[in-house]
């Protein structure tokens, strides 16, 4: 499903990124990298950016993590090949050692 096709599909059902990015950071908390509209698109239906990047998990967590909110959570699986890229861009950008953390200017 094209990108603005599901951005659409997320509004009509209520479930639109939590919070609007402002102009000039067009995926709010998350740094604008490959990967970053994906995970912007998916993540903050339910969570803001700042509770995405401020979680720092390896690759296997956050598998593990997306697993857990599937079968506990209620959150509609993501399918492929979006979800290896959200996984990509979690794990490079905001992995253990969070590169990417947004800090107070």
């Amino acid at each position: 499903m094209p990108r603005s096709l599901r951005l659409l599909v997320l509004a009509l059902l209520g479930t639109a990124p939590s919070a609007m990015a402002q102009a000039d950071e067009p995926y709010g908390a998350l740094v604008d990298r490959p990967g970053a509209e994906d995970t912007f698109i998916y993540c903050t239906a339910c969570h803001s950016g700042m509770l995405v990047a401020q979680q720092g998990l390896s690759r296997e967590r956050w598998d593990k993590l997306m697993v857990w909110m599937v079968e506990e959570q209620g959150m509609q699986e993501i399918p492929e090949p979006d979800r290896t890229t959200v996984l990509d861009y979690l794990s490079t950008h905001y992995g253990p050692d969070r590169p990417n953390f947004p800090r107070p200017k």
